[in-house]
């Protein structure tokens, strides 16, 4: 850890919760919940769903397909067979569907046991994922594959996706969502929370993070000046929404909401060639 500047994923983790913690980052582990955000229904974002182990939400991700979700590499740290997808509620502890984590036809019974549970067959990582020598991830994606598709209705749909190249203008306002931590080190949300923020310009951003060898390439940012406002622990993996379409995923940044420091996010457009290969092989 740096001195100065704490960096952390957005990852949930608590000192109280019975899973394995993540290994000491410099770079920012998501825990909690959205910072500056408000409560939001899920049919107000129904492409959103919970990550869990053991009960315990630790990441977020998107419903891209009927039986595909899209979330963060880094997020990809149990084993899959303890790991569940909870959709179709803005409850992070009950409501919606239970969507179980299984590469080998084993399920823990008192898991499957949940209404709608449905496994997901395969868990894939980016090959190339890695984090760099700063901590901060790269190539930070993930796709689970379910066995059983979603039963779609007006709390579980998918979200469209940015297309190959296509770029984020800075100024738009973008949308994240999740249930991480409502202040940096604070306690997670048990409600969905929702919050918009400006898309930076990939030089600001650049710029911000230079100590840390600037921002990776597939990389776009989102942040007030003045923070405030941000992703924060527990929200990883999550979408980054523009006007409907998803556009990123939370990775990482300098702490959560910090002035002069905006949140990343995994560019949906930059791996859109990787995620089609997976989807359509």
């Amino acid at each position: 850890m740096f001195a100065q500047l704490t960096i952390v994923f957005l990852v949930a983790v608590a000192a109280a919760d019975p899973v394995p913690r993540l290994p000491s980052l410099n770079p920012y582990t998501p825990n909690g919940r959205i910072v500056g955000g408000e409560d939001v229904k899920i049919e107000k974002v129904p492409y959103q769903v919970s990550l869990q182990v053991y009960g315990f939400a630790f990441c977020g991700g998107s419903i891209i397909a009927e039986n595909w979700v899209l979330t963060a590499g880094h997020c990809m740290i149990y084993s899959a067979n303890t790991m569940t997808v909870r959709a179709g509620t803005a409850t992070k502890s009950s409501g919606g569907s239970q969507h179980q984590v299984c590469l080998d036809n084993k399920f823990n019974t008192s898991i499957n046991r949940a209404m709608d549970t449905i496994w997901v067959a395969e868990i894939i990582r980016h090959e190339n994922y890695r984090t760099n020598q700063y901590g901060i991830p790269e190539n930070d994606v993930a796709l689970l594959r379910l066995a059983t598709p979603f039963k779609l209705d007006d709390t579980r749909q998918p979200i469209p996706m940015y297309n190959r190249k296509e770029e984020s203008v800075p100024g738009v306002k973008a949308t994240i969502t999740g249930w991480g931590a409502i202040r940096q080190g604070g306690s997670s949300s048990e409600i969905l929370q929702i919050v918009n923020v400006p898309v930076v310009s990939k030089n600001e951003c650049n710029n911000a993070y230079l100590s840390y060898g600037g921002v990776p390439a597939g990389q776009i940012c989102a942040a007030y000046p003045q923070g405030g406002k941000d992703a924060c622990q527990g929200d990883s993996g999550g979408p980054l929404a523009i006007d409907g379409r998803l556009a990123g995923i939370v990775s990482w940044g300098n702490g959560c909401a910090q002035k002069g420091y905006p949140g990343v996010y995994t560019e949906v457009a930059a791996f859109r060639d990787w995620i089609d290969s997976k989807l359509y092989a």
